[in-house]
């Protein structure tokens, strides 16, 4: 089943080519039209909040799942933060992929950078009614300014219920780390494996 891909990602790592062995590794096994990348707002930026959004929202449409393409500036993005959070609401499968170890233009691999997913975190309200998110900032987790709060619902791509066997996660926090995989494409073989981490992620979250 063919997968509609979000990728999510520092824009500096499409200038150093590392975004580009991923997509288009994705693309020899994949048609052009499976995927949408986040560097459909780059030449947006100046245009205000509001329209930033609405851009990336507007490029999530029909995607399946989210890739957060992780390299050493990626957790300072604002946009990208935005794109993971409001890939959970709309019920996308969520994954991280450190490329780091990818060799840039120059030839060189880099140091691995901070995992945005583990930057991100939300809670369940203590009534089951709200997924509340959050940032690590400073040392310190505070709301997240530009979605704090959304229902929970089923069509996001974690839905939190009261069962009678098993409990219930109300009041819970959770990194999007500790719910969502991560892996490194080189050590974890992404040219070979990418597909399957992708499968893997929708069949997750129900895609």
């Amino acid at each position: 089943m063919a997968r509609f891909v979000f990728f999510s990602f520092d824009y500096a790592d499409v200038g150093n080519f590392r975004v580009n062995v991923v997509r288009n590794s994705w693309l020899l096994k994949n048609k052009q039209e499976t995927f949408v990348d986040g560097s459909i707002w780059e030449t947006a930026k100046g245009k205000g909040d509001s329209y930033l959004k609405k851009l990336i929202e507007k490029g999530l449409n029909r995607t399946s799942v989210t890739a957060v393409l992780i390299g050493q500036g990626t957790a300072n993005r604002r946009w990208v933060n935005y794109e993971i959070v409001k890939s959970f609401e709309r019920g996308n499968g969520i994954l991280g992929v450190h490329i780091n170890r990818i060799s840039g233009k120059d030839g060189y691999i880099v140091s691995r950078g901070t995992n945005p997913l583990d930057r991100l975190g939300f809670k369940i309200s203590d009534e089951g009614k709200k997924v509340n998110f959050c940032e690590l900032k400073n040392g310190r987790w505070v709301e997240y300014d530009d979605l704090p709060q959304i229902n929970n619902k089923k069509s996001n791509t974690l839905y939190f219920e009261d069962s009678f066997w098993f409990g219930n996660d109300y009041g819970k926090f959770y990194t999007f780390s500790e719910k969502f995989k991560t892996y490194c494409w080189d050590f974890n073989g992404g040219n070979k494996n990418f597909t399957d981490w992708v499968d893997d992620a929708a069949v997750e979250a129900g895609r």
